[in-house]
């Protein structure tokens, strides 16, 4: 912590943080693979989303000693659900063995200077323009997901219907500007915090029946 100027607080904050901001991988992951049409079980996907997302944000910070959380690619899944499966026809459970073996082959060339010299390949401002991608992407959904933007047969999006969810949007920016401009690290955490808490108040949503359930999927048919 000392090498990395950090204090125990400031990585539980961020660990905390980054839990929750990520957390929607759990509900959206599933729901993209078990889009109407592909035949994958809901159930099913949580429980996977959930232990790779763990095994792996563990095994990240046991093994590579790095603070970084790991979870499935919010671009893939749409590919493998909407691409694959639904628009090539490919049955689901071929499509995740073809998933399994580009790992495995991944797993390879990782442990070769191969992979390397391809990441370094790929021009600077392509890699920024990846990752700049995923992040409109998540701000679409997000987007989305207040109501600020809505399909329009003619225009594909347009502006939606602005109401509490666009007001507790703006709560929440602006709470954790003010927080990131005052240093917290509990800007986002704040954020999250307050936005629930009003909408908890409001009746705009329900309190969970349970806080803890386990999921029982039916078995497939391959």
């Amino acid at each position: 912590m000392t090498d990395r100027q950090s204090t125990l607080y400031a990585d539980i904050a961020g660990g905390v943080t980054t839990f929750f901001t990520m957390s929607y991988i759990v509900v959206v992951n599933p729901a993209i693979l078990a889009a109407p049409g592909t035949g994958m079980s809901f159930s099913g996907a949580l429980t996977a989303t959930v232990l790779v997302a763990c095994t792996m944000t563990l095994l990240m910070g046991v093994y590579a000693k790095l603070p970084f959380a790991v979870a499935p690619g919010m671009g893939l899944n749409a590919f493998f659900a909407y691409t694959i499966v639904l628009q090539n026809k490919v049955p689901w459970p071929v499509a995740l063995g073809m998933v399994f073996w580009a790992g495995v082959l991944f797993l390879l060339i990782s442990a070769t200077p191969v992979r390397e010299r391809i990441a370094m390949a790929i021009p600077p401002g392509l890699r920024a323009a990846t990752a700049v991608g995923i992040g409109l992407l998540l701000t679409f959904i997000g987007l989305q997901s207040v109501g600020i933007v809505a399909a329009d047969p003619a225009t594909l999006v347009r502006l939606g219907v602005i109401d509490h969810r666009a007001l507790f949007l703006l709560v929440g920016v602006l709470t954790a500007a003010v927080l990131m401009r005052r240093g917290s690290p509990l800007a986002f955490l704040a954020s999250i915090a307050l936005v629930t808490a009003l909408a908890l108040a409001g009746g705009y949503t329900p309190w969970p029946e349970r806080f803890v359930s386990v999921e029982r999927g039916t078995p497939a048919q391959a």
